[in-house]
């Protein structure tokens, strides 16, 4: 999808967000976006229909109204109406992954990628988030990720900071210094 696709799915989800704020619904909303989202992503031939442009709105509207009904909140079935009328179904997944980082920050949330040589355990997982969380003052949603060409160690991604403890990184550095020291050296 392009950037402008990226900042509809974004305005839909402000939206969202901000009536569900007004209505100090905002998680249970999410947790009925989620439950959409993973609904309709489940059933490929549902997900076609009501994304599709080939089929009128109202059809769509009553196949969601038959599907959700019962099973959300007014808000939400009133939003998956607009979101038909306008045609953008297709943009439910980056609505949901807008709205789901409109929640993080509203919980104090800092989305934290840590990439290790290889998968960290369940209690260094907890130890890195809690340090993490100390030192930035937020709560953290860790997202452990595997690059084993790191040799060991860690980097730490957040926001637009990056801390990159690893051995390959300091073999770098080492290198870097020794070369720095040669021409010194040499003058």
């Amino acid at each position: 999808m392009s950037d402008a696709d990226t900042h509809l799915g974004r305005i839909y989800a402000q939206a969202l967000f901000d009536l569900a704020g007004q209505s100090q619904m905002i998680d249970s909303v999410k947790g009925e976006l989620d439950a959409v989202t993973a609904v309709i992503a489940g059933d490929k031939d549902f997900e076609a229909v009501v994304s599709s442009p080939c089929f009128y709105s109202d059809f769509k509207e009553k196949l969601v109204g038959k599907a959700f009904s019962g099973k959300l909140g007014e808000l939400m079935m009133d939003f998956l109406m607009v979101v038909i009328r306008h045609n953008r179904m297709a943009f439910l997944p980056q609505i949901a992954a807008h709205y789901d980082g409109f929640w993080q920050g509203y919980h104090n949330y800092c989305p934290v990628r840590v990439t290790a040589s290889k998968p960290l355990s369940e209690g260094e997982a907890e130890k890195i988030s809690a340090e993490i969380a100390s030192a930035i003052n937020k709560q953290v949603k860790l997202e452990p990720t595997v690059d084993p060409s790191i040799i060991g160690g860690i980097t730490i991604r957040y926001g637009d900071k990056m801390v990159d403890n690893t051995v390959r990184s300091r073999l770098h550095q080492a290198v870097k210094t020794i070369i720095e020291q040669g021409r010194r050296r040499g003058k």
